[in-house]
């Protein structure tokens, strides 16, 4: 199902190897952007958090700030995937994909805008209260998925060679983690250390980290680069942390995601700047000029995602709580219109980072790994075949 299209080499070929070009992946400042944010964002300002209990009130301004500059931003540039023609071919080729791509996200921005002008929260609040919690579990798992997703995409740029069964024990791994997300988020935000559901859940976690670690030694022991295993151990080790932080208080989750957010932007990069584009495509025209300047690029998605911050914290993905939706009609369902945006992002992503679609690993593959690079097949930052709007993860 893949469509007829070339993706350019993303760097300059490697020393001593002319015939091939390094992909976006096997350079080392991606890395350091992503590993590094836990370090200048997560950790600190989690600390901060704990330590100060007012912490958001006081610091709103700084808040609004972080929540439109990473959170907000990684939403609105997954619409960039529709201004390219190659993918408006794939996305158009079959009916799955038509569903998938078109009639699905349309059908979630007319559900959520619906949701709004009809005041379905106010009228049916025991509804609402169990709507906007499969809204929370969606958020936790996409954040799963993807740290689950990543870690692969760094296995596979490391060449080491893990146990296959490594990559179920991970998945697993992750998904039970958003499991006890939710538990935290049940008791109030607030870390529950009575209970024997706690014990379940420690003993399935405990459990599969032993499994893991079991997988990454024998990967060392089975190395003969074992430097390059750091990157994808420290990613695991850093997004458990990270996790652990918003087990311990729902609020933290907020500066958890800062990897999250910051890695997407990352990998965001070469399908935003490097992808190959057909001058005869009206659409491709346009976005050409659009990522012509990169500044102004980023300077106007900076403006739509403050205008959305400004107007959205009323929405449904941003609150702890329900509330009546007041004012004029126009802006409830301009409310509505950006919780499809953020479900939307949690339902679309979960397919168009499948490498075991050959269409994405055609496209994907040599854009973040070169030429005759590592291929993850089968590798997915959030597999359909787990995910989906009934069963995907946000954040």
């Amino acid at each position: 199902m893949s469509i007829g299209s070339t993706i350019p080499l993303t760097s300059e070929p490697q020393a001593g190897d002319a015939a091939r070009a390094s992909g976006f992946l096997e350079n080392s400042l991606p890395v350091y952007f992503v590993l590094g944010t836990f370090f200048a964002i997560t950790l600190p300002f989690s600390v901060f958090a704990i330590t100060e209990p007012d912490f958001f009130r006081r610091n709103s301004v700084l808040v609004a700030f972080y929540l439109c500059c990473f959170s907000i931003t990684h939403f609105v540039l997954t619409l960039t995937i529709y201004l390219q023609s190659g993918n408006l071919r794939y996305f158009s080729s079959t009916w799955i994909n038509r569903t998938i791509y078109f009639v699905i996200p349309i059908a979630i921005f007319v559900l959520f805008d619906l949701y709004s002008a009809l005041q379905v929260a106010a009228l049916f609040p025991v509804f609402a209260s169990v709507f906007r919690s499969g809204i929370r579990f969606l958020d936790f798992h996409h954040f799963n998925r993807q740290n689950f997703g990543v870690l692969q995409l760094f296995k596979a740029r490391s060449q080491a060679p893990f146990p296959k069964w490594l990559k179920t024990a991970e998945n697993l791994y992750f998904f039970s983690v958003s499991l006890w997300l939710m538990q935290t988020f049940f008791n109030e935000g607030k870390f529950n250390g009575n209970g024997i559901h706690l014990a379940v859940t420690v003993s399935i976690v405990a459990l599969l980290l032993t499994v893991i670690l079991y997988g990454f030694a024998k990967a060392w022991i089975h190395s003969t680069n074992r430097a390059a295993l750091l990157v994808p151990f420290g990613y695991f080790l850093l997004q458990s942390v990270s996790a652990a932080l918003a087990i311990y208080a729902t609020a933290l989750y907020f500066f958890a995601l800062a990897m999250h957010y910051v890695e997407y932007h990352v990998l965001m990069v070469p399908r935003c700047f490097k992808t190959n584009l057909d001058s005869n495509s009206r659409v491709d025209r346009f976005f050409e000029r659009l990522r012509g300047n990169k500044a102004l690029f980023y300077i106007l998605l900076f403006a739509l995602s403050a205008w959305i911050t400004a107007v959205a914290l009323g929405s449904i993905s941003l609150q702890q709580t329900f509330a009546d939706r007041s004012g004029t009609l126009g802006y409830v369902l301009l409310l509505g219109l950006f919780d499809g945006i953020f479900v939307f992002h949690y339902f679309v992503e979960s397919f168009i980072w499948k490498f075991s679609d050959s269409y994405y690993r055609q496209t994907l593959g040599p854009l973040y790994f070169g030429d005759g690079g590592p291929k993850p097949i089968g590798l997915s930052i959030s597999d359909p075949t787990t995910t989906g709007l009934a069963s995907a993860g946000t954040a």
